[in-house]
């Protein structure tokens, strides 16, 4: 697509592991000339009234999003929720539920810490959590305070990233079909996040047609130009044997300037408008 690349629907904030509010971060979106944007935070939808009231205010369209976490086959897989109902209940009650399960994750990774010679307290942690879902960047914050590393980046690469000494899995993850289900009943469309990440390209085509996965994120900050070209082509492929037309998402998958693998500011990874508003009809033909 040749139109402007000014949307971005991968996004956190303090409602999970970002380091802005949703306020602050739609902001930051108007400041880097965003029109349509996403707030996808993991397995939260706390801040998305804020982000679609202050983003209207800036005269951004904000689609309510949500990234959830799942497994399969015993890989951690994200599923990304939009256009959906974020206040329907029984939704609700079990993002209540996560929430409680992270919490008790964060006393297992303290306990992990404290066996390699890190002393930190759940308190030290939960003051850098913005009443949203609590994730290892968080404890990352902590880390940083106490003096153990100096950047997110080496909290990960030593200690919480997976496989590292202090990294504990989420229990009682929901599976990629029943996430897919969540979305689908509170009237989105679900999106596999970052597939690059999985080694699963040759699944999704069951996902689309057994599921009914509705798109794939093709453009994300992780992926290389061949990661590109060989989602656009899957896309074309399912397309094609299904009879269908996928959604194709992208995102910077933003949380700070200074949090993840590859630290970049906000608006450098960008997706074609044209993409963000088939989400937006896709919608409108589902309801």
């Amino acid at each position: 697509m040749n139109g402007p690349k000014n949307s971005d629907l991968h996004m956190h904030s303090t409602a999970s592991d970002g380091g802005y509010t949703p306020a602050k971060l739609m902001e930051k979106c108007k400041k880097a000339d965003l029109e349509i944007v996403s707030l996808t935070d993991h397995d939260s939808v706390e801040g998305i009234d804020e982000a679609i009231r202050v983003g209207k205010d800036l005269g951004m369209q904000v689609i309510p999003g949500i990234e959830f976490s799942t497994k399969y086959k015993g890989k951690s897989v994200h599923i990304l929720g939009y256009q959906f109902d974020w206040n329907d209940q029984n939704l609700r009650s079990l993002l209540s539920n996560q929430k409680q399960l992270r919490r008790e994750r964060l006393d297992t990774i303290i306990q992990r810490l404290e066996a390699v010679g890190l002393h930190i307290q759940a308190q030290d942690v939960l003051k850098h959590v913005d009443g949203g879902s609590i994730g290892r960047p968080h404890v990352a914050k902590a880390l940083i305070a106490a003096g153990y590393v100096s950047d997110v980046a080496e909290a990960f690469e030593r200690y919480l990233a997976e496989g590292k000494p202090c990294y504990v899995e989420k229990s009682q993850e929901m599976t990629v079909q029943e996430a897919i289900d969540w979305i689908h009943r509170t009237g989105g469309v679900a999106v596999v996040a970052h597939p690059d990440y999985y080694g699963v390209d040759h699944d999704l085509i069951d996902w689309v047609r057994n599921w009914g996965l509705d798109g794939i994120e093709v453009y994300h900050r992780d992926h290389d130009k061949d990661a590109v070209i060989r989602y656009e082509k899957l896309c074309d492929e399912i397309d094609e044997q299904l009879g269908i037309t996928l959604l194709r998402t992208g995102g910077s998958d933003f949380h700070h300037e200074d949090y993840g693998r590859v630290p970049e500011p906000l608006g450098l990874t960008r997706l074609d408008n044209h993409f963000a508003e088939i989400l937006l009809q896709r919608n409108k033909i589902n309801n």
